[in-house]
């Protein structure tokens, strides 16, 4: 497998059993299933976290918001040099770039979190 995949899952390992370990030792009115469904809940839940705010990290979210501040800057440099512009397409290709590598990288954190979360559903109704 590759290591893409293979780090999201380890995460969900590590997360599903330090809080089924925890919760075991704390709680022994539930049976081990029921933590065991809490800790692939909340370890599904991170990584589809992780996994969403990266993408929109990437996918330029967050550059919404910094667009007028650019414009701001923009329009004070004009006044400085009549001649100023920046380049858009230059900036879009960079953007689609990283789009597309984020998609790659993302996808893995986000199945796995669906993933985990399904597994702690299922083992809930048992």
């Amino acid at each position: 497998m590759s290591n893409k995949v293979v780090r999201p899952l380890l995460i969900a390992l590590v997360l599903t059993v330090i809080y089924t370990t925890w919760a075991v030792v704390t709680d022994a009115t539930h049976s081990f299933l029921y933590h065991l469904s809490g800790g692939l809940f909340i370890a599904g839940f991170l990584l589809l976290a992780i996994g969403f705010f990266s993408n929109m990290s990437a996918n330029g979210f967050f550059k919404g918001i910094t667009a007028g501040f650019k414009k701001q800057r923009e329009a004070k440099l004009r006044e400085v040099d009549g001649d100023y512009y920046e380049d858009e397409d230059e900036e879009n290709e960079i953007l689609e770039a990283k789009q597309k590598r984020a998609s790659n990288r993302t996808l893995p954190y986000l199945s796995s979190g669906f993933l985990c979360i399904v597994v702690s559903l299922l083992i809930s109704f048992i």
